[in-house]
């Protein structure tokens, strides 16, 4: 017991020092919470997970979530979103794969320290070449919403239209909403000035 004690914990010191350990560990837990005590939901539902601002989520007067948590944090919602539609898995049967295009993050009022929040995921339009997903932190206490965050998830190798034919039950996609209509507009005009400097 000594011995496996002995190899155990150096592995385990230089698996935190190598990788965000903490960061696949949250992952693992909310697709195994998910799948245990979540319902399966339409890829039109929105899904909503929990989470609890601790002393590793703070910037660095110690009062609030610091601005990066908000994007990590985004990562957990998302996959729990993709689970429990069934996405992830039309994804992987299509042999396609999901990739952040752009994010946008509109912070209303900070999340205190050890406060419980949770995430709304929701699935507000698709293109042929990518879904759009709206997601709001929303303090429990109080039910304020104190961020939203417009994110561009494109889908490679896929079939967008066709898959999300299938998935939502319906063609086409729903008007997106002006907000999103604009932000897409500004995404375009950067990819094309980019595209123009390649």
């Amino acid at each position: 017991m000594l011995c496996l004690l002995c190899w155990a914990v150096p592995v385990l010191l230089l698996l935190y020092i190598v990788a965000d350990v903490n960061y696949f560990l949250r992952i693992g837990f909310v697709i195994l919470w998910g799948r245990l005590f979540h319902k399966k939901i339409k890829v039109t539902d929105s899904s909503t997970i929990y989470g609890f601002c601790t002393t590793q989520d703070v910037d660095i007067f110690w009062r609030h979530m610091n601005n990066a948590r908000y994007v990590r944090d985004l990562d957990f919602a998302r996959f729990h979103f993709y689970d429990r539609s069934g996405m992830y898995e039309e994804i992987v049967r299509r042999k396609g794969h999901a990739l952040q295009g752009a994010t946008t993050v509109r912070y209303r009022r900070t999340i205190p320290i050890f406060t419980p929040y949770k995430i709304v995921t929701k699935l507000v339009h698709w293109d042929d070449k990518a879904i759009y997903l709206e997601q709001q932190f929303i303090t429990v206490p109080d039910g304020f919403v104190r961020a939203v965050i417009l994110s561009k998830q494109s889908l490679l190798d896929i079939d967008v239209l066709d898959m999300m034919k299938k998935l939502a039950g319906r063609d086409p996609a729903p008007q997106a909403p002006e907000e999103i209509a604009l932000w897409m507009q500004g995404v375009e005009v950067v990819s094309a000035k980019l595209r123009k400097k390649d």
